[in-house]
């Protein structure tokens, strides 16, 4: 089974050291307050066309359907916040670099900042912030095809989001591996 791996937050050092060793821990947070995982029901997204899938909060996020060509889904939430997930040929054989300065260029803009970034062998994970807008990503690499998922929200909902970004990263597997 291939291990967990997590990503640190964005605004808080509390919310990094509860992501210990690539897995997500369950040690408490800032002022001892324990991560709300357990209060929403997940539902899990398997997409068939390319082989991933990643559970999300159910009473947070509503599907918006499967995109017309198959290759994901977006899910909204009634405040802003957004969950795109999606498959990708590589049929420019971009490097895993390659796509995560694109994708880091895309998501930052000219002046937001990331700040946590991870590439691994086949995998990367970056998060950050522009201007009010907070956004992780993690991306995998398999069998000539990038799975994405990118969580973006608000700061100002980071106490309901923040404790659910472990989640989300550790369940988002590809399913072709």
């Amino acid at each position: 089974m291939r291990k967990k791996r997590a990503i640190c937050h964005v605004l808080t050092a509390a919310t990094a050291a509860a992501f210990v060793g690539g897995t997500a821990a369950t040690g408490q947070l800032r002022g001892g307050a324990q991560p709300k995982n357990d209060q929403h029901t997940f539902a899990r997204y398997v997409n068939v066309r390319f082989q991933y899938a990643i559970c999300y909060p159910k009473d947070l996020l509503v599907p918006q359907g499967e995109s017309a060509n198959s290759d994901g889904q977006k899910f909204l939430s009634n405040d802003g916040v957004e969950l795109i997930v999606y498959g990708t040929n590589n049929a420019l054989n971009e490097t895993l670099k390659e796509r995560m300065s694109e994708t880091q260029a895309r998501l930052a803009g000219a002046t937001g900042k990331v700040t946590y970034k991870v590439q691994k062998a086949n995998w990367f994970v970056l998060s950050g912030q522009n201007g009010q807008t907070v956004f992780y990503v993690k991306t995998l690499s398999s069998h000539g095809q990038f799975k994405s998922f990118e969580l973006t929200y608000d700061r100002s909902a980071a106490a309901l989001y923040d404790p659910l970004v472990g989640r989300f990263v550790s369940c988002f597997n590809d399913l072709a591996a």
